[in-house]
């Protein structure tokens, strides 16, 4: 089948990073075999349009489960065109597709179905954008689920190119590391945080080793909870040195924990230091400041290390890290307090949601 010229296979795009995050969860969204579900895949846009190829929503019995590919009419229409698809077009609706200009329809060699939906975004959606947008959807089924979130996790490992296909034409993206949000400590500040993080297509992983807060059910569901001593953590991905890291203390914490969770790429990890012990906040922040030093390979430092806390306790971590023989350059980095100021003071008050909301302002502007 041809490619039509608006959909013409063009260079690999960055992934859609709300779009690589819904790929990623698939096997956990259709974990409890709700069937048929639908992938609806932003294949190719012309013109004004509310999302730009590679967003993504996963939909099931016309009702949408994650994601968007823009919200407002066109959304509430590609919803009953998924149900209509979902039945390979049986389904008595009126409405799909009617406001689509073009409507394609192939069997994959597996036997699945994909359709391919042109819109224009003017009267008949009722919208003004004036751009088109084809649409790509795709039957998914729990195995298909684990075979794309495979698919997704491998390119973005490897540096390959993640392909959505429709006859000639292809969706060629690159996903990279969505950015890892590590939270030391699990008070009522990282809940409240992890709360107003969840609509953001960052993977947040808090660490503690009290039982009593690390609790996932305090946390959103998207929440990666780890109950263990933040500094055995860091000695099991190496951001704390061989010597550390194979000593027999390390090794005997190592050893009665499980499920310790894959260290994350430095360059993409944006750490927050808000344990309940002063003490143990400074030995945090030496231990990240300095991890690129210690993994044993050339890489780039943490791009935000942040530390809660009043402003003497701040002088103090910095007075201790120059007393340590910390380089100034490594001090330096130290975003402390942590929250986004305005004029000198940082935004809201000391509620734990206020901080919360300053802290995601400010992580904002970084990420």
């Amino acid at each position: 089948m041809a490619a039509p010229a608006s959909i013409i296979p063009t260079p690999p795009l960055p992934m859609d990073a709300e779009g690589q995050r819904l790929l990623a969860r698939l096997p956990q969204l259709l974990s409890t075999g709700a069937v048929p579900a639908v992938l609806v895949t932003v294949f190719s846009t012309q013109g004004s349009v509310p999302r730009r190829p590679g967003a993504r929503m996963l939909c099931c019995a016309g009702q949408l489960v994650a994601g968007t590919v823009g919200g407002g009419h066109l959304e509430d229409q590609a919803l009953r065109d998924a149900h209509w698809a979902s039945h390979n077009g049986a389904v008595a609706d009126p409405q799909a597709p009617t406001p689509a200009s073009e409507v394609r329809k192939e069997t994959t060699e597996n036997g699945g179905i994909r359709w391919l939906i042109r819109y224009p975004l003017g009267a008949k959606l009722a919208q003004c954008c004036g751009g088109v947008v084809w649409l790509h959807f795709e039957h998914v089924d729990r195995d298909r689920a684990c075979e794309l979130a495979e698919q997704v996790k491998t390119c973005e490992r490897s540096g390959q190119v993640f392909e959505t296909e429709f006859g000639d034409a292809v969706l060629r993206e690159m996903p990279k590391p969505l950015p890892v949000v590590l939270i030391l400590g699990a008070g009522h500040v990282a809940a409240a945080l992890a709360q107003v993080l969840q609509p953001l297509p960052w993977h947040t992983l808090v660490i503690d080793e009290r039982p009593q807060w690390a609790d996932a059910g305090r946390f959103a569901p998207t929440v990666q909870v780890v109950c263990a001593h933040p500094l055995t953590v860091l000695a099991a991905w190496g951001w704390i040195g061989q010597a550390a890291q194979d000593s027999a203390v390390v090794q005997r914490a190592l050893a009665s924990q499980r499920g310790l969770p894959p260290a994350p790429q430095l360059a993409a990890t944006y750490a927050l230091v808000m344990t309940h012990d002063h003490a143990l906040d400074r030995d945090v922040v030496e231990t990240l400041l300095l991890a690129h030093f210690r993994t044993g390979v050339a890489t780039a430092p943490l791009p935000y290390v942040g530390l809660i806390g009043s402003r003497s306790k701040v002088a103090a971590t910095q007075q201790r890290l120059v007393r340590r023989g910390v380089p100034t350059t490594e001090i330096s980095r130290l975003v402390a307090p942590i929250g986004l100021h305005i004029e000198g003071q940082r935004l809201g008050g000391n509620l734990p949601g206020e901080i919360a909301i300053a802290v995601a302002a400010q992580l904002l502007t970084v990420i």
